[in-house]
């Protein structure tokens, strides 16, 4: 039996048709489909948002930065809001046309309106993707504080001060309310005041060795966890001092001596007095840099006890605050200002620690050589440099005439010495201060004994 094919009007759509057709509908479904992908998902990331500083308490003049960042899409937008009861207020408000992948902006609370009291912050980051039907991704920082208006009061126990250049004082001091930095600004320089266990707090101050007598006006300075502020005065009197001028002539049997220790620096200079002037001006001043920031390791008790000592037998080879001159073949080829004494006795003759401390710097330093530094607590530290041999390891605890190592040539001495300094907060001072029992009583210990004891301070 033979079977007939259903007859095919002209003109009608086959199969290929409906499939071209499918595709050609389908196709800007899929484009739109991808292009809502690229707008709408594929950043699904917040930003990074920071609020600085991490406090629980401020101060109308407090400073805070907020920070945002996004790689992605950038950050569009910044707001920090404060609220307290039923009022809130925008304190900052930034808009970034085009994004940018990070910002940090930083603001007060002064125009806030806020009174004294509890109040809540908010920072909100909106990145420039089109999550969230174009409004970008957001995150969120809040912090709860307190509003403290009042500043802290501070007043001076110790009567006038006498401070020789580059000579250290003290001030003892009482504030009404607790406080996280206080003590007495030099400059812009904070040196820290220590709390006594009468409540009380004692400062050493420097007069540093380049200041001029008239710019010289220490002041005490508190501030308290809000970052309220208050400064005091103090009868102070600076005590002017004429520092000496040396000479030093380097020798070409100096330098071969000298030199082959720094062999691994400034590679790309190879002539001697070059290399020399290099040492003397910038790994000099990266040392300097390491002793400040040693400073800071100190224990906020006094541990020395009396006077300080000095290697016995000795001889003066260079002074304090020397206005010192290289001369090499009659021409000057560096200068810096001494800023310790160099004592010398017969070749590797023992060095004593200075008195009571805990070693916090025992090795190599550049210019110094072998070098110990010892903390003697409250911003106060000896140094000792260009030392042959160490004996003792940071972290050592040591007393008074306790062996720290040999006096040597190590470093850039002249000649076989040791290098003794002392410091304050990382800066230095003059040594021979600490070397005299009757300064030190009438300057030092015998104030914080009067009038940090807590009963026997004179009424103000």
């Amino acid at each position: 039996m033979r079977i007939k094919k259903p007859f095919k009007k002209s003109g009608g759509f086959g199969p290929l048709f409906y499939l071209v057709a499918g595709l050609l509908v389908a196709a800007p479904l899929a484009v739109a489909g991808v292009a809502g992908y690229y707008l709408f998902l594929k950043d699904a990331h917040k930003p990074q948002v920071t609020l600085l500083p991490e406090a629980e308490a401020a101060s109308l003049k407090r400073t805070f930065t907020v920070s945002a960042a996004d790689e992605e899409s950038g950050i569009r937008s910044l707001t920090v809001t404060v609220t307290q009861g039923q009022r809130r207020t925008d304190v900052l408000r930034r808009q970034y046309d085009p994004p940018r992948d990070r910002i940090s902006e930083r603001f007060t609370l002064e125009g806030s309106e806020l009174r004294g009291g509890v109040f809540e912050m908010q920072a909100a980051a909106y990145d420039g993707s089109f999550a969230n039907l174009g409004a970008g991704n957001a995150a969120r920082v809040s912090r709860r504080m307190l509003l403290d208006m009042t500043p802290p009061s501070v007043k001076p126990l110790t009567p006038a001060h006498y401070v020789r250049q580059g000579g250290v004082g003290l001030v003892v001091y009482e504030v009404n309310k607790d406080v996280t930095r206080s003590g007495v600004m030099v400059g812009d320089v904070l040196y820290p005041g220590y709390k006594q266990k009468s409540g009380q707090y004692a400062c050493l101050f420097a007069f540093p060795a380049d200041m001029d007598a008239d710019a010289f006006k220490p002041r005490l300075f508190v501030e308290d966890a809000a970052g309220n502020e208050r400064a005091g005065f103090f009868v102070n009197m600076a005590i002017k001092r004429r520092f000496r001028e040396e000479r030093v002539d380097v020798s070409d049997e100096f330098l071969a001596a000298r030199l082959p220790a720094f062999a691994g620096l400034f590679p790309e200079t190879r002539d001697p007095v070059e290399r020399f002037k290099k040492l003397e001006s910038e790994l000099r001043k990266q040392n300097d840099a390491t002793l400040a920031a040693l400073g800071k390791k100190t224990s906020p008790e006094q541990l020395w006890d009396g006077a300080f000592v000095y290697m016995p037998r000795s001889v003066v080879r260079g002074s304090f605050g020397a206005d010192r001159t290289y001369v090499y073949k009659g021409q000057e080829i560096a200068r810096e200002r001494h800023m310790g004494i160099d004592l010398s006795s017969t070749p590797r003759a023992p060095v004593p620690a200075a008195n009571n401390g805990k070693v916090v710097f025992a090795g190599p330093l550049g210019v110094y050589g072998n070098t110990v530094l010892i903390d003697h607590g409250m911003g106060l530290q000896s140094l000792y440099g260009n030392l042959s041999s160490l004996s003792v390891h940071a972290g050592d605890a040591v007393n008074k005439g306790d062996l720290v190592g040999a006096t040597g040539t190590s470093g850039l001495a002249p000649g076989d010495q040791v290098h003794f300094a002392m410091y304050l907060d990382g800066r230095p001072v003059i040594p021979i201060e600490w070397w005299d029992a009757h300064w030190l009583e009438d300057n030092v210990t015998g104030k914080i004994k009067r009038y940090a004891t807590g009963g026997d301070a004179p009424q103000q």
